[in-house]
């Protein structure tokens, strides 16, 4: 687990459930047996798993050595930390997440301008609801908002959560569920920053925008060709 977390590959293990409180789930991996806790919130949106249920579950954190000599600063919740042996932290919901932006991913092209909503600001950039069932999500980067670098303050404040949004898509993979989305490609070189200003000119003239860019780059590529 610590090194597929160390390469940045999501894997999800088989987990049976063995406990249910009002925290969240004891867990047991089926491969090895070891035991693990799965957070009330990361259960899922559709109900609280049952004892004996056996289902996929990311493994989200890994007690290492040092976790144990962590006292006032552990980031361990302290209901599922013992001294002697604190547990790894597995999610659900994370693999429920996965398998609606698959089943997306499978219904978008490259190329194409989708409809969203601001789910939430993460460091890399925003999370988008798209449409569909289980509200699948996108990730929209902050170098892929603007041609103009913005800070994340100004981000947040421009583009708080909940706010509808059109996106462009740059790639859906059908393998793993990734859909990189961008907005950028909606401003042209007399509209340089507006997505930063005035987002919702750049919407209103998004398909036009998104074709001049398409007519640029193509003639980009015969120049570079010839």
């Amino acid at each position: 687990m610590v090194e597929e977390r160390k390469k940045g590959n999501k894997v999800f293990w088989d987990v049976r459930i063995l406990e249910s409180n009002d925290d969240g789930c004891k867990v047991e991996m089926m491969n090895s047996g070891l035991i693990g806790v799965c957070p009330r919130n990361h259960e899922g949106p559709k109900g609280r798993l049952q004892v004996g249920d056996i289902v996929k579950m990311e493994c989200t954190a890994v007690p290492l050595g040092r976790v144990k000599k962590e006292k006032k600063f552990s980031p361990w919740p302290k209901a599922w930390v013992s001294k002697e042996h604190p547990k790894p932290i597995f999610s659900h919901w994370l693999w429920l997440e996965q398998q609606a932006s698959i089943k997306k991913a499978k219904e978008l092209t490259a190329g194409t301008i989708i409809d969203g909503v601001v789910h939430k600001h993460i460091p890399k950039g925003l999370l988008i609801t798209l449409e569909g069932e289980d509200e699948p999500k996108g990730m929209l980067e902050m170098m892929d908002i603007s041609r103009v670098t913005s800070s994340h303050k100004y981000v947040a404040k421009m583009f708080p959560p909940g706010t509808p949004i059109k996106c462009y898509v740059i790639h859906a993979d059908t393998d793993n569920g990734r859909i990189t989305l961008s907005t950028k490609e909606f401003e042209d070189d007399d509209h340089v920053g507006w997505m930063l200003s005035f987002p919702e000119r750049c919407f209103a003239r998004a398909e036009e925008a998104v074709e001049l860019y398409k007519e640029k780059r193509a003639a980009y590529i015969r120049m570079l060709q010839s």
